[in-house]
């Protein structure tokens, strides 16, 4: 069988390389069985037959994922392939913040443009460098707000370079939090972090939940001229609200990532052209992980770093001929309703793993010869399944 695959971005060539000779990959593939996509923006309404969606990168925002789940389409996304690459930057721009780097250089450029030896220019750059002097990060303190793979990166590395670090995160993963500095202090509150801290750098997911968090009731509880810094998704902000705060010097400056009109125009804010991910060894890792997790749902039904699915992971034995996967919405006794049809069908079955999220239940039950195509028709006419697809060994 051969797969075929649509790219809706450019995608590191390093991912696509894993692509095999069953599969067929091109850039805006009609009717693909799976798609790889970065920023582009997916309604998967346009994808019915589609069976899988991987996003290079952690974000999901871009793409309809409750349309995609009722679907039954699968949504992966690639956590911490592009964390190294944001928390680098994170410290990149606090250090040219914090040196006054930009107008320092324009300084400097400038100077020896306008003069024509360089004993002059020396002259001049030692009597104004002084309007640039800036200040250190070590001594200061870091807050962290969200302690995911990127927050963690940050935490860590302004712990390393002598930073007072304290850090908050509502539902925090052990995996994670195991890789944590122990000199890093773990708040009790979001509030607790932005009332300490010097420096607040802000690394949670773009949801329902989190959008506009930082709005005037937060920044009210950020110390007199501190500094705000984003990387990690531009709603989270309320920008009216930022604004209004670097006008006051409740803040300092705010550091970020997502360029507006309003923003490039306040000399406080400082922004990045969406840069977070953009490294090639981060957009090679994003290509990857996506490409191998796509490879794993479309070839053996596995599901890992899913968004809307239950990971879900079996290993067919040698004597298994066909593996059915069912997909239905999360509700009582539908295992029971399943196996029952395909025990009516005289179909045994060689092993079942069943897992849930509380919205979806995801099967993978492992056949030792062939279904009858209306065994497979009758479960797929059960109430509450989603989705049902065959895969031959």
């Amino acid at each position: 069988m051969t797969y075929r695959i649509a790219t809706l971005n450019k995608i590191s060539p390093e991912g696509l390389h894993l692509f095999g000779s069953d599969y067929e990959v091109a850039d805006g593939l009609s009717s693909p069985d799976a798609i790889l996509v970065r920023s582009a923006l997916l309604d998967t309404d346009g994808y019915p037959d589609t069976l899988a969606i991987a996003r290079a990168g952690a974000g999901v925002n871009n793409i309809t994922v409750d349309k995609a789940t009722a679907a039954g389409i699968c949504v992966f996304n690639t956590p911490g392939a592009n964390a190294n690459a944001v928390a680098e930057l994170v410290f990149t721009v606090l250090g040219v913040y914090a040196r006054n780097i930009l107008p320092g250089i324009a300084f400097a450029t400038a100077t020896a443009a306008s003069t024509d030896s360089d004993k002059e220019i020396d002259e001049k750059v030692e009597k104004g460098k002084g309007k640039f002097a800036g200040f250190e990060l070590a001594g200061k303190t870091l807050g962290v707000v969200g302690l995911g793979k990127i927050g963690v990166l940050v935490a860590n590395q302004g712990a390393r370079i002598g930073m007072n670090v304290i850090a908050f995160d509502p539902f925090p993963s052990i995996e994670n939090i195991h890789l944590l500095s122990s000199s890093v202090k773990i708040a009790k509150s979001t509030a607790e972090v932005a009332k300490a801290a010097d420096i607040l750098s802000v690394h949670v997911p773009l949801s329902d939940k989190t959008r506009g968090i930082v709005d005037a009731a937060f920044l009210a509880g950020m110390k007199e001229g501190s500094i705000l810094v984003n990387y990690s998704r531009g709603p989270i902000v309320k920008d009216a609200d930022v604004l209004a705060a670097l006008d006051s010097g409740k803040l300092r400056a705010y550091l970020h990532d997502f360029p507006s009109k309003a923003l490039a125009a306040h000399p406080k804010a400082v922004g990045t052209p969406h840069l977070g991910a953009s490294t090639e060894e981060s957009e090679e890792n994003c290509a990857t992980m996506a490409v191998t997790q796509l490879k794993g749902y479309l070839e053996l039904g596995n599901v890992v770093n899913s968004v809307n699915f239950p990971v879900t992971e079996s290993v067919p034995s040698d004597k298994v001929k066909t593996r059915l996967i069912v997909i239905n919405k999360d509700v009582p006794n539908k295992i029971a309703a399943i196996t029952k049809v395909l025990g009516d069908a005289n179909v045994n079955i060689a092993s079942l793993v069943n897992k849930s999220n509380g919205k979806v239940g995801y099967n993978i039950i492992d056949i030792e010869g062939d279904i009858p195509a209306s065994a497979v028709e009758a479960v797929k006419a059960s109430d509450d399944v989603i989705r049902v697809r065959q895969i031959r060994f």
